[in-house]
Formats: structure tokens, C-alpha cells, sequence
């Protein structure tokens, strides 16, 4: 490698002479402006400097250029005529210092590390097997908000199959389709108790719609008529929360109390000899400590039989999994998942089920209650990844109409 210093006037005439002298092939090291002109060029040949360098051949980096002539080797008589000598004589081209050694060093090592970082975790069927059927289907499921490690796994399943390059996109979505739907856990709705009250807890962040889906399931449950159903609310960071849930009470017929305390709670579940309980929690920061312990308190004193974690279907895959983490202490039950006519990518709810074993219980698609709202579907599911719509599925999902203040 030869690198070599060039100045000029300004910077045009700089990387001219850069090319001129060291070809196309000159990679440009560093630019300096010189501090007495400001880089104006108001005196000659010292506005810019322009540091350039470029690959030579191992043989020929330390032979002098032809074009340059050559030092006499005639021996000089006299040390003054020595001195003058080398004044008047052209600079020769020196080899490379060890700092110029090591520059080229660390320039070929930042070539290496960024041809990895290119390489990275790409299966090498994608440069050999892969139809660009197949890589397209792969970019769709991570658009949708789908893992890569999950998206990555789907296709190469879809490229072992038989006659793979072949394959049209519908029948690469109807493989990807049937895989997603055999992965995806089915919703399991409560599963009520034969003797004695079944104590069921809908916990999560805020904003997600927790009294909206505590609202949906009860009014799922009186139209099974499986039974008495009852509802708590421990929501008193809202002022409207407690009120809504009084509202809808009042509609269904149903015994709505509101507690301040753990202490109150319990006393509320003890009132209750039989039924389905649902109790509506305040929503809460997963990375707030203190918020966390104010609704432990709550579930040790409720006892529930089961917990439901209530979520967005738009969060990430990544933000799901470290709420999974904060909430661990609470031995979730099931996922419960609303919003989902909000977003269009659902991806990282269906990598967390995958992922994370959890079970899914009902799934809400639209804003009224209860709206479309049932049990997790997980065809339904893999076709909201594929962007089908999901009626396709012949699961029934509720439709009613809106009523009293739920309008």
C-alpha cells in the first residue's frame, strides 16, 4: 500500500491530482483544511491537504515508480557538493513506516469485521436452495412483525419440501399457513369450577384495555348462561373505570362491587359462594417495583384460580417477552389478547406463544363489547400474519350489538 500526501488550492484540485497520480483505485485517509488560507486557496498549493492511499502488488511496493528517476550511485566527491547534491534532488518514494504498517493492518481488519457483519446469521441456504418465491414469503413475515429467528425457520421448512424452487407464492402461504397454525397453542377460554366460585384475574400495563375485556368476558359468560357471574373492580387510578363497570353490571344484572384495599377484596370474594368472579386490577408500569408489589398485594389476597395477562396484539416480540419477565412473580395463567383489529403487526404475540408456552384465552378485534370476541383461534392467528382475513376460519366469534353506555 502507498499513501501519500496532496496539496492544493482546493479540494477539486486536490482529489485530481489524487487520481492523476494513484488511479481510480485511491482511497481517501483524511482531509485537512490549512488554518492560514481557511481553505480558500489564497496562497498557491496550500489550501488543502488530502492524504490518499493505495493497494500495490507485495512485489512492487517498495521499488521506486519508473516515472521517478533514479538516485545516482556515482560516489560524491566532496561534503559540501554531498549537501547540495541532495537539495536539489527530487524526494525519493520512502517504504512504509511500522504506523503506516499497522494503518494497513487495522484498514484490512475493518474490511474483514464488516464483511462478517454482512454475513451474519444468514443460513446458507439463502445464497443456494431458496426460490425468490420463498425469500419474499420470509420478508413478508417479519414485516409482520414476526421474529427472525422464527421467520428464518418457516421458509427453511418451506425450502425442504418437495420441489421447493418450483412452489407458487399461494402454495408457499398455505405451507407457512399450516405450520403457524399447528405451532400457535389454541385459546382456552376459563375453565369454571364444579363446587365453590371461580376466581379469575386480569392483570397488565396500561392502556391495553383490561376493563374492556373484563366487560367482554362477562358478557360472554351470561350469554352461555353458565352460570352467576360477578364482578370486582380494583381500579381506582381512573375516575371512569369504576363507574363503567357499574354500568355494565347494572345491564347484565350482576353484583358489581369496588374495593380500596386487599383487605375489602377479600371480603368481596367470600361474599360470592359460586359463580365466575372476574376482578378488573389497575394497570401498571412492569418496570416500576412499587407499582408490581401494590398488585401482589391484590392477588394474595385474592387467591385466584386463574391469571390472565392482557396485551396489546401489536407489541413486540421483544417487549412482550420482558414483560413475561416482570410479571413472572405472578404465575400467569393465560394471555389475553385485544386491539387486534389495531394493528398490522401482530407477529410478536405469535412468536412469544410460540416461544414462550403461554396459553392464549380470548382475542378481541374490534372496539365494541363484546364485539368480535371469543376464544383464540390459531388459524385465525397465522392469518393475520399472512394478511388473510380472519373469517375465513368457520370458529364462531360473537357479534352483538352495541348497548348502553358501551356505545
Amino acid at each position: 500500500m502507498i499513501i501519500k500526501k496532496f496539496v492544493a488550492p482546493t479540494m477539486t484540485e486536490a482529489l485530481a491530482r489524487v487520481k492523476n497520480e494513484m488511479g481510480d483505485q485511491a482511497v481517501i485517509l483524511k482531509t485537512r483544511m490549512n488554518r492560514k488560507t481557511n481553505g480558500h486557496g489564497e496562497q498557491p498549493d496550500k489550501g488543502v491537504e488530502v492524504t490518499a492511499a493505495v493497494e500495490t502488488d507485495k512485489k512492487k511496493r517498495f521499488e521506486i515508480p519508473a516515472s521517478e528517476p533514479q538516485p545516482s550511485v556515482t560516489p560524491i566527491p566532496g561534503p559540501k557538493q554531498e549537501i547540495a547534491s541532495l537539495k536539489s534532488s527530487e524526494p525519493r518514494q520512502e517504504t512504509p513506516s511500522e504506523l503506516l504498517k499497522q494503518l494497513a493492518q487495522e484498514i484490512s481488519m475493518l474490511k474483514e469485521t464488516i464483511l462478517n457483519r454482512q454475513n451474519y446469521r444468514r443460513p446458507v441456504t439463502f445464497f443456494g436452495n431458496l426460490s425468490g418465491a420463498i425469500l419474499e414469503a420470509g420478508r413478508q413475515l417479519m414485516e409482520a412483525g414476526l421474529s427472525e429467528d422464527l421467520a428464518l425457520d418457516l421458509i427453511t421448512r418451506v425450502s425442504q419440501s418437495e420441489d421447493a424452487v418450483n412452489l407458487m407464492p399461494s402454495q408457499i402461504r398455505s405451507q407457512i399457513r399450516g405450520m403457524l397454525e399447528n405451532m400457535i397453542p389454541a385459546g382456552e377460554p376459563i375453565a369454571l369450577r364444579d363446587a365453590g366460585p371461580t376466581v379469575t384475574m386480569f392483570i397488565g400495563p396500561t392502556g391495553v384495555g383490561k376493563t374492556s375485556a373484563v366487560a367482554r368476558v362477562g358478557m360472554l359468560h351470561k350469554m352461555g348462561k353458565t352460570g352467576q357471574l360477578a364482578i370486582i373492580s380494583t381500579d381506582n387510578f381512573r375516575a371512569d373505570s369504576s363507574q363503567q363497570i357499574k354500568s355494565f353490571c347494572r345491564i347484565l344484572g350482576c353484583p358489581c362491587a369496588v374495593v380500596y384495599s386487599p383487605e375489602e377484596l377479600a371480603m368481596a370474594i367470600k361474599s360470592q359462594t359460586q359463580g365466575l368472579i372476574l376482578i378488573d386490577t389497575p394497570g401498571v408500569n412492569p418496570r416500576d417495583s412499587h407499582e408490581l408489589g401494590e398488585l401482589q398485594s391484590l392477588v394474595r389476597a385474592a387467591k385466584p384460580h386463574e391469571i390472565h395477562l392482557v396485551t396489546a396484539a401489536g407489541v413486540s416480540a421483544f417487549d412482550l417477552s420482558e414483560m413475561l419477565n416482570a410479571f413472572s412473580d405472578f404465575a400467569i395463567d393465560k394471555i389475553l389478547i385485544t386491539k387486534m383489529d389495531e394493528t398490522s403487526t401482530p407477529g410478536g404475540i405469535v412468536a412469544t406463544l410460540i416461544k414462550s408456552g403461554k396459553k392464549p384465552s380470548y382475542i378481541s378485534r374490534s372496539r365494541e363489547i363484546p364485539g368480535q370476541f371469543g376464544p383464540v383461534v390459531p388459524r385465525a392467528l397465522a392469518d393475520s400474519i399472512l394478511a388473510h382475513s380472519p373469517s375465513e376460519n368457520n370458529q364462531q366469534i360473537w357479534q352483538t350489538e352495541v348497548v348502553g353506555i358501551w356505545q
